[in-house]
C-alpha cells in the first residue's frame, strides 16, 4: 500500500477506536455488495441519536445510512488525492509530472 495512503488511512483509525468493530463484506452476484456492521449499544445509540438530530424525515432510514457512507468515501478519497498530489510535489525532480489541478501543458513537438 501506498505510503501516502496508509497514512490517510491511519488518521481515520486514530479518530475512532475500530479494534472492537465487527465488519462483513459479501460479494454478491451481478456486482453488489453487502456490508454490515455491528455496533455496540454505546455505538448504536450514539448512532440513534446523531440520526434522530440530523435525518430529515423524508429521507428513509437506508438512503440515509448509504448517503453519510457515501459521503465519508467521498471525503477520504479527496483526502487521499490531495496526500497523493503532496508526496508527489515533494519527490517531483522533472518539471514534465503533471499533477490533477494543474491545466493540461502543452508539449513542443519536433520538427
Amino acid at each position: 500500500m501506498n505510503k501516502s495512503v496508509s497514512d490517510a488511512l491511519d488518521v481515520v483509525a486514530d479518530s475512532f477506536d475500530v479494534s472492537e468493530w465487527s465488519v462483513k463484506v459479501l460479494n454478491r452476484t451481478k456486482d453488489r455488495m453487502k456490508i454490515t456492521f455491528k455496533l455496540s449499544k454505546d455505538e448504536a445509540e450514539a448512532f440513534q441519536s446523531f440520526q434522530n438530530q440530523t435525518k430529515p424525515d423524508e429521507i428513509s432510514e437506508d438512503k440515509f445510512i448509504k448517503s453519510i457512507f457515501f459521503l465519508g468515501l467521498t471525503t477520504l478519497e479527496q483526502n487521499l488525492q490531495q496526500s497523493i498530489a503532496q508526496e508527489l510535489a515533494k519527490h517531483a525532480e522533472d518539471e514534465d509530472i503533471i499533477f490533477p489541478d494543474e491545466e493540461s501543458k502543452e508539449t513542443p513537438t519536433e520538427e
